[in-house]
């Protein structure tokens, strides 16, 4: 279900860890929508079993330096009307462009797929802040 924020309130859904993607952009508002991910189980006892488990496991929340330099990120690409998606997990957030660009912050550095250099494309906007949260490891695609 698609929702017009301002740029507070999506800063806001950044502190609260609370997962979603920038879909559109409308005059001074951002549409955004909550993440999907990817499930197909046709069994409904598995899909049951499965909202079980997911229930049960306790989920770590990121630090809160990994918040801070998410939202300082999530504003820069914001103001330069990128899309993307923000996925919280445990010690970790993962801002996803495409299936073949994402960053991950993880707590001991910050992991880059599907870029070659510091400078290109969306991540030229925000590397600078990237960099003051710690190294940047560039991981090439297995094929």
């Amino acid at each position: 279900m698609a929702r017009q924020v301002s740029i507070n309130e999506l800063l806001n859904l950044v502190n609260d860890a609370e997962n979603f993607e920038v879909v559109d952009y409308q005059g001074d508002s951002i549409v955004i929508d909550e993440v999907k991910g990817i499930v197909k189980i046709k069994d409904e006892e598995a899909k049951k079993e499965l909202s079980e488990l997911r229930k049960r496991s306790p989920r770590g929340k990121p630090t809160p330096k990994q918040i801070a330099t998410t939202a300082e990120a999530v504003k820069k690409l914001a103001e330069n009307r990128v899309k993307f998606k923000v996925v919280f997990g445990p010690k970790e957030v993962i801002i996803r462009f495409d299936l073949d660009h994402y960053i991950r912050l993880s707590d001991r550095d910050v992991r880059i797929v599907g870029f070659t250099g510091r400078d290109e494309g969306t991540l030229g906007l925000i590397a600078d802040t990237l960099e003051r949260y710690g190294p940047l490891v560039f991981l090439k695609r297995v094929k």
